[in-house]
Order: C-alpha cells, then structure tokens, then sequence
C-alpha cells in the first residue's frame, strides 16, 4: 500500500498496523472481504481482520461543547422560552 501524501518516507511509517482492517460496522460480513485476509496487492504484508479496535487505551470522558456552538444556550432565556410556547400553541414556525 502507499502512504498518503505518497512521498511521505516509508520509514517513518507506522507499519504495525498498516495492513490491519479494524472493522467498526455492525456485523461480521467485512471479514469475508479481500481487505481481511491474504497477501497485500504491494506483496509487502498481509491482511488481517480486527473484529473493534486494537488498542487498550481507554475511551476519554465525552467532552461539553461550548453551548454557543449549537446557537442555544444550557438554560433558555424567558422571552425565548415564552416564544417557542407560544409558537407552539399556534403551530406556527
């Protein structure tokens, strides 16, 4: 396989992994595929199929984004509040 950008040094490369197919789908159907098993078209390595991640290292704590980001705020201002009822007992938008 080449890297990308393909004029990245091939001995920097992080090899260990570089033929590994971590499967992240439902099911187990792309361990049949030919990215799973057998010999690399570069004859450099050889496939293999990981059913999940290969690490151990743990999952970090989901982070809070800044509210501000979604364009409402953690506790909703009054008049904002009493608009958006009102509007829906109107049913309007």
């Amino acid at each position: 396989m080449l890297p990308v950008p393909s004029n990245f040094p091939q001995s920097k490369e992080h090899t260990d992994v570089s033929y590994q197919y971590q499967n992240f789908s439902d099911g187990e159907d792309a361990a049949k595929g030919r990215w799973a098993a057998g010999t690399s078209p570069d004859g450099n390595g050889t496939f293999t199929y990981h059913d999940g991640p290969t690490t151990s290292a743990p999952m970090p704590a989901p982070t809070h984004p800044d509210s501000r980001l979604f364009g409402t705020t953690e506790t909703p201002n009054f008049v904002e509040k009493t608009a958006s009822t009102v509007q829906d007992k109107l049913k309007r938008e």
